[in-house]
């Protein structure tokens, strides 16, 4: 046949294509890879990452087998007896102590220290070795299909014949009292730690158990002095590697009637288990999680950084836990008492309610829980509605430190409230949602800026006396966020009522048609009455553009942005620039904004795994607020999503030029995916 090859022609056409193909697989499983896992082999300055499933956080330490703390959502006490609520630690079950041939190893022992965090599989790896006699790995992780639970899986790789005996010594918070363990019960070998909060206002349970594949050791009580926990022994052959678990629950009375038996319980329920089945369905509850992914090709160094802040979302929320999120999230049981501020409803909400509605819907639902706490609140300060706290715990009572006038004046946060729960309406079109849930709230929200606004002469309406988004201007008149933040809500309830067929209350459109809103004579939109250029602590102006959309005219944008950006005070928060950088990139700016992106965040970060600081200067870390912050500039800004009334929607955009593409995946409740690509990209990377 004429049109045919050479049998020898043949192979080699059909070898150079197989060639292709691997090389194609190994390219695609390269940048399948990308930005999943970050390493280190420094423990210079370290901070802790954070394996959290958004019930626990088990903060991680650079000391092997230690954890640094364990904070428990939504459980407060008193930070004091005269003081104000702090979110509380639990015991620190994952900790061991390690034996090898009758010597305590301690951490100047153990050689090759690294670390590998693995965000895909939400787990941090340490790697040690024991010179001589072992290598050890061991592995953290809060679990994600069990809420209450945490463990730590340890492999050994023994170099030599070795006995081994492992500890499991509990860290007990300083603040906590009245402590009590047991061990053993039946043919369950738990043990157990039971304590009071700082006051007593919770008893807190934590049970742990060791877990084994194949056959069993012993595993018996430590009864030494200032030691108390449970440890076994086994002996190890050279060359065989050995693997075991430590697994454990904490639960506390703020969740559970009987905590003691349930944390048992739980417990229990996962030793029965075996070691690779918890793994498995841990993995799997985060796979399911990445189906909304951000994904850039072309700049793996902001990939990495944009994957870290989405892991660090998801694991301290999760869906049917209505709590808050506090700035910090599930890190530190100091930043900011762990109380829930706008942080949530305004920097960390929107990106979760796009990736993952459902959490999304727990995070209002807990507003909607606070509902008669936010009315008496209104009540008691001679308003009518409901007037939400500006920081709150699980009480929804004002929960602000009383020295602190935004305790007092900080109202915008129940319109960013309302704002939020219109939105996931707007996300998900859940009609009865919006009827049995949300319109109550909102309903009282527009109540309550009706009588908070102050009718002018002119007929115009001015909200007095209040501290601004800009928290350096206190007791300011006008504020334009506050102001905007009514106005967009107002304008919420009023088609929240017409979507429900209830009656409209014209007071509603009157003020938010009437609020007052200041410019000086070069037409900028000024921050308050009064307003004279001072440092701003952080973006005030600028965001009634974006998220608020009361500004949409791009020479207003322009004006507003170029008079307030070498304003904001740089030792401010992580916030404002992820805001300007939204701002440029829908202006059709893409590298201005990318240039603004990254210095929202870039001088923040803290080794060896990027944990973001609020500023540059601060001590906090795992600063959850600036993430959220970090995660619009990217799914708003340069990847153009929006929230409307119709859904989301895709606006025109573009991306900086050293981008290939940007995907964002399973985004809302069709987990729909939207991509942006550069037409002019030339393979040139940063």
């Amino acid at each position: 046949m004429s049109g045919a090859l050479p049998v020898h022609r043949l192979f080699v056409s059909m070898k150079r294509i197989c060639i292709i193909i691997l090389a194609l697989c190994l390219c695609l499983s390269a940048a399948a890879q990308e930005g999943w896992v970050m390493e280190t082999s420094s423990r210079d300055n370290y901070n802790g990452a954070t394996m959290a499933n958004g019930r626990i956080g088990v903060v991680t330490d650079d000391r092997p087998f230690t954890s640094r703390d364990i904070v428990l959502a939504g459980v407060f006490d008193k930070e004091g007896y005269n003081g104000v609520s702090r979110v509380a630690s639990g015991p620190v079950f994952l900790n061991m102590e390690l034996t090898v041939d009758g010597t305590k190893v301690s951490d100047k022992d153990f050689t090759g220290w690294s670390q590998r965090f693995d965000l895909r599989n939400a787990q941090l790896t340490t790697n040690v070795e024991l010179k001589g006699k072992a290598s050890f790995k061991y592995t953290v992780l809060a679990l994600r299909q069990l809420p209450y639970n945490a463990m730590s899986v340890v492999e050994v790789f023994p170099y030599k014949d070795i006995t081994l005996r492992v500890d499991n010594i509990y860290g007990i918070p300083q603040e906590m009292s009245d402590v009590q363990s047991s061990f053993g019960e039946g043919a369950q070998l738990v043990y157990q730690l039971n304590a009071s909060t700082r006051t007593g206002m919770h008893r807190v349970s934590s049970s742990s158990m060791f877990m084994f594949d194949g056959e069993e050791p012993e595993v018996k009580r430590t009864e030494e002095p200032g030691r108390d926990g449970m440890c076994f022994s086994v002996k190890l052959r050279k060359g065989e590697a050995y693997r075991f678990a430590l697994v454990g629950a904490v639960c506390s009375t703020q969740d559970f009637k009987d905590p003691v038996n349930e944390s048992k319980r739980l417990t229990t329920f996962a030793y029965k288990s075996s070691i690779d089945y918890l793994l498995d369905n841990h993995r799997a509850a985060w796979a399911e999680l990445w189906k909304g992914d951000v994904i850039i090709e072309g700049d793996p160094e902001s990939q990495t950084d944009i994957r870290h802040a989405l892991y660090q979302l998801y694991s301290i929320t999760r869906d049917n836990c209505p709590v808050g999120i506090a700035p910090m999230g599930l890190s530190s049981s100091e930043g900011y008492n762990g109380h829930y501020f706008w942080d949530t409803e305004l920097w960390m909400y929107p990106p979760i309610l796009l990736m993952n509605p459902e959490a999304g819907r727990s995070l209002m639902d807990y507003r909607a829980l606070c509902l008669p706490q936010a009315r008496q609140n209104a009540l008691n300060h001679g308003y009518k509605g409901a007037m939400y706290p500006w920081e709150a715990d699980t009480s929804g009572e004002e929960c602000t430190p009383v020295w602190a006038l935004t305790g007092t004046y900080e109202h915008h946060i129940t319109a960013d409230i309302g704002i939020a729960m219109w939105n996931y309406y707007c996300v998900t079109g859940d009609k009865e949602w919006l009827r049995d849930t949300a319109w109550p709230v909102l309903r009282n929200i527009g109540d309550f800026w009706v009588s908070r606004a102050v009718r002018n002469d002119d007929g115009s309406y001015s909200i007095l006396n209040v501290v601004a988004a800009d928290e350096y201007a206190e007791n300011v008149d006008d504020n334009a966020f506050t102001n905007g933040a009514a106005k967009r809500v107002l304008n919420n309830v009023t088609r929240a009522a017409q979507v429900l067929d209830h009656k409209v209350d014209p007071h509603w459109k009157e003020v938010a048609d009437g609020l007052v809103f200041t410019h000086n004579a070069d037409g900028v939109t000024m921050e308050y009455t009064g307003y004279e250029g001072q440092v701003i602590k952080q973006t005030d102006v600028n965001m009634l553009a974006y998220p608020l959309r009361v500004v949409t005219d791009p020479d207003q944008i322009i004006r507003d942005i170029d008079y307030y950006f070498g304003r904001i005070d740089p030792d401010g928060p992580a916030m404002s620039n992820a805001i300007i950088a939204v701002l440029h990139a829908r202006l059709g700016d893409p590298e201005t904004a990318f240039k603004v992106f990254k210095k929202s965040y870039t001088d923040k970060l803290r080794p060896p795994f990027g944990v973001l600081s609020e500023n540059a200067n601060n001590s906090r870390v795992s600063f959850a607020t600036g993430l959220g912050g970090i995660l619009q500039s990217v799914i708003f800004g340069f990847a153009g999503l929006e929230i409307t009334e119709q859904g989301i929607i895709q606006l025109p955009t573009k991306i900086p030029s050293h981008w290939k593409s940007l995907t964002v995946t399973g985004v809302g409740v069709d987990k729909k995916t939207y991509k942006v690509e550069n037409p002019d990209y030339t393979g040139n990377q940063r």
